[in-house]
């Protein structure tokens, strides 16, 4: 797949493989495009060539809305909720496409996963914490019923233990059967709960690889993750 904004290319013959019931990670420095592929995969802007496929199908053209509707939901860095809505009215708003049952069921689900937002359906969203945003934006995305869930950044600008929280949810989402894509800053908690990993540098896949494979190599750690390695 090749993509880009206004005729500058940003992603340059990427390949890559979200295997179905697992967690992928996609990790790699600020600029190498990582945004711009979950972006293309959601929907919201189109490659210059190359397909997204689902379940083998490809998927050509369409809207975010489409790729919804085939089971793809996307957890945008920013969160992008609406503050001024309370809680349960941002949950309901990822629930557009579903019956009012399916939706009074999926928000039951989510008040599952988090505890904090089924206490708090009435309170505005903006008035929460950076973390219980972030919880509120994955709960909404959870109300469509993805079987692939695109996240980009979860853990920025979190608090250490909540960022525990969130690694912690992301497991509990997963084992419930829910395929996951996650782009993460958080290099090393996310290569530790992933199946597999990617790592992207400016605009091409560097290496790709079993995630505990990528979190023990010293040289992937030292060039592209960033780590200092002594000696």
């Amino acid at each position: 797949m090749r993509a880009g904004y206004g005729g500058l290319p940003v992603l340059h013959g990427i390949s890559l493989i979200a295997p179905a019931g697992r967690i992928t990670v996609l990790v790699g420095a600020n600029g190498a495009g990582k945004t711009t592929l979950l972006k293309t995969l959601a929907g919201v802007m189109p490659p210059v060539s190359g397909e997204v496929r689902v379940d083998g199908e490809a998927l050509s053209g369409g809207t975010p809305a489409d790729r919804v509707r085939r089971g793809m939901a996307l957890v945008p860095e920013g969160r992008h909720l609406f503050p001024d809505m309370s809680v349960r009215e941002n949950l309901e708003l990822g629930g557009y496409l579903a019956s009012r049952q399916q939706r009074e069921a999926m928000l039951d689900e989510v008040a599952h996963i988090f505890p904090r937002l089924g206490e708090r359906l009435t309170q505005m969203a903006g008035t929460m914490s950076g973390g219980e945003q972030q919880m509120l934006a994955i709960g909404r995305a959870l109300v469509s019923r993805p079987r692939l869930l695109l996240l980009d950044e979860p853990s920025l600008g979190l608090a250490p233990k909540m960022v525990d929280e969130m690694f912690a949810a992301l497991r509990r989402i997963n084992k419930a059967g829910t395929t996951l894509l996650l782009v993460e800053q958080n290099v090393f908690q996310a290569l530790a709960v992933a199946d597999f990993a990617y790592i992207l540098g400016h605009g091409e896949m560097i290496a790709e690889g079993a995630a505990w494979e990528l979190r023990g190599n010293e040289l992937i750690r030292r060039v592209y993750l960033g780590e200092a390695i002594a000696g």
